[in-house]
Order: structure tokens, then C-alpha cells, then sequence
């Protein structure tokens, strides 16, 4: 791989991982909103399931405009695990700036009203723990901690989704 070509990928990347972040925080505000609308639970479960054909469409749009056509499964996977680093650092900023400054404890409210039901208690209980255990412990969860979760699993299942993609969108 040349310079250039490094560039291009890292550009092309950046701005996909942008746009990718751009969709999960879309999907994290219809998460925050689903206790006021119930319908954006299930477009937030739509968005997130999105993910890899987003992903998937982009690869296939640098490696047809990008690069004239072909790809290896080397640089594919450079591509895609750039687009999925980069949108979870990006995300994990987002996550980290809502709860740090607008949240003010609504999420952790809305959990712990969930977890107040009967089948919220029903599931705890099957656990072995009890709701004043999981209030202790969702109370304790910075918005650092909590950025900072999602970022090492968005990263993670970037990574394993990252070489699916590369296999399937390949083109030598």
C-alpha cells in the first residue's frame, strides 16, 4: 500500500466512521426517547441492526469509486475496522457528553423503573440479585465508565463484523 493509498483509506474511513456515528447516535436518542414513544424502541433496535449493511455499503462504494473496483481482503479489513474504531471513539464522546452534562440521572431512572416492574423483578430474581444490588451498582457507573463500555464493545464487534465484511466484499 502506498502513501496515497493509505491517505485515500484513511479519508474515506474517517468520514464513513463519522456518518456511522452520526446513525448509532441517532439510535442511542431513540433508546433515550423509547419510555415516551414506545415505537423508537423498535426503530433503535432498527438502527443497530443496520450496522453492517451500512458499513458493508460504504466498503463497497470505496472499493468501487475508491479504488476502481478491487479490493483485497488486507486493506477491506483495514477499512472497516478504521470505519468502526473511528465511529466508536466519535460515539463514546457523544455517550460520554450526555450523560456527563444532559442526562441528570434520566437513564438510570428509566432502568430502574423497568427493573420496579414485575417482570423486571422476575428477572432479577433469577439472577440472584436483588434491586437495591442492581440501584448500588447502576448508581456507581460514571458517564466516563459508561462511555467507555460501549467503546470497547462497539470496538469489539466492529472487529469480529470487520472481517466478515472483508470476506464477503473482497474483490481481487
Amino acid at each position: 500500500m502506498t502513501i496515497d493509498e493509505y491517505r485515500q483509506l484513511r479519508t474515506y474511513s474517517w468520514y464513513d466512521g463519522i456518518y456511522l456515528a452520526i446513525l448509532w447516535t441517532a439510535g442511542f436518542a431513540c433508546l433515550i426517547g423509547m419510555p415516551k414513544l414506545p415505537l423508537l424502541s423498535m426503530t433503535s433496535n432498527l438502527i443497530t441492526l443496520s450496522t453492517p449493511f451500512f458499513v458493508g455499503y460504504h466498503l463497497k462504494k470505496y472499493r468501487d469509486q475508491g479504488l476502481g473496483g478491487y479490493i483485497d481482503l488486507k486493506t477491506a479489513a483495514v477499512y472497516c475496522i478504521r470505519v468502526f474504531i473511528n465511529a466508536s471513539i466519535l460515539f463514546a464522546l457523544v455517550q460520554w457528553a450526555y450523560m456527563q452534562f444532559l442526562d441528570n440521572g434520566y437513564l438510570f431512572n428509566t432502568i430502574i423503573s423497568t427493573i420496579s416492574t414485575e417482570e423486571g423483578k422476575t428477572i432479577i430474581e433469577a439472577y440472584g440479585l436483588s434491586e437495591r444490588e442492581i440501584k448500588d451498582a447502576f448508581s456507581a457507573i460514571t458517564p466516563t465508565q459508561f462511555a467507555l463500555t460501549y467503546f470497547v464493545l462497539n470496538t469489539f464487534i466492529g472487529l469480529l463484523l470487520s472481517l466478515i465484511l472483508s470476506f464477503i466484499f473482497k474483490k481481487t
